[in-house]
């Protein structure tokens, strides 16, 4: 199990990573291009999807934190698929694209934030809020109130930092309950014989 979970957090690590240079790169230069954008965002979701899909299998017991997963990994590598065959058209639908990307991780946040409340998990109310933060963030997307392009990309870079970092505090929340567990108190009992 605790191989499981090194390898988790690592799979967890390597893409709050990629969400967070991402969202840099896109604030930092809102002019690129939405077809480069598609590309790379494309890219991004079939590996996640993956790596989800990966999990879910992998995690057995401890799952009950991504009873989604499967379902999210599928998504995700249809969506990857449809930005890298149709990026022109994608480019179009990127608010839209990125909206229900958005809202399907909260989604996800606030299913798992419930399951951490029922396995008494101390955390569980943080993780609900972050939930609740990324679906604001998925109705403004939906909605796309931004005057031009390059608002739309600074906001998409804000998202994808955020979104990176709510990932790694999710995992650093679920790791402290699962090694809570671990700690919990074990009765020693010796059983003897009444002959």
């Amino acid at each position: 199990m605790k191989e499981k979970w090194k390898k988790f957090r690592m799979g967890v690590a390597a893409q709050c990573v990629g969400m967070l240079v991402l969202g840099i790169v896109l604030v930092a230069w809102p002019g690129i291009s939405a077809l480069t954008v598609c590309m790379v965002l494309g890219a991004i979701c079939i590996l996640a999807g993956i790596y989800e899909l990966a999990r879910y299998f992998k995690l057995g017991a401890a799952g009950v934190f991504f009873r989604f997963d499967s379902l999210f990994g599928i998504c995700s590598i249809l969506a990857g698929i449809f930005l890298l065959l149709h990026p022109y058209g994608a480019a179009k639908l990127l608010p839209i694209a990125a909206g229900l990307f958005v809202l399907s991780r909260s989604i996800q946040d606030i299913q798992t934030a419930f399951g951490m409340r029922s396995a008494h998990v101390a955390s569980w109310w943080a993780v609900l809020a972050i939930g609740l933060i990324d679906l604001v963030f998925a109705v403004l997307l939906l909605a796309n109130p931004f005057g031009g392009a390059a608002a739309l990309m600074v906001f998409i870079g804000i998202v994808l930092i955020i979104s990176g970092l709510r990932h790694g505090y999710m995992v650093y929340c679920i790791s402290r309950a699962v090694k809570a567990s671990r700690n919990d108190d074990v009765i020693d009992v010796e059983w003897k014989s009444l002959d």
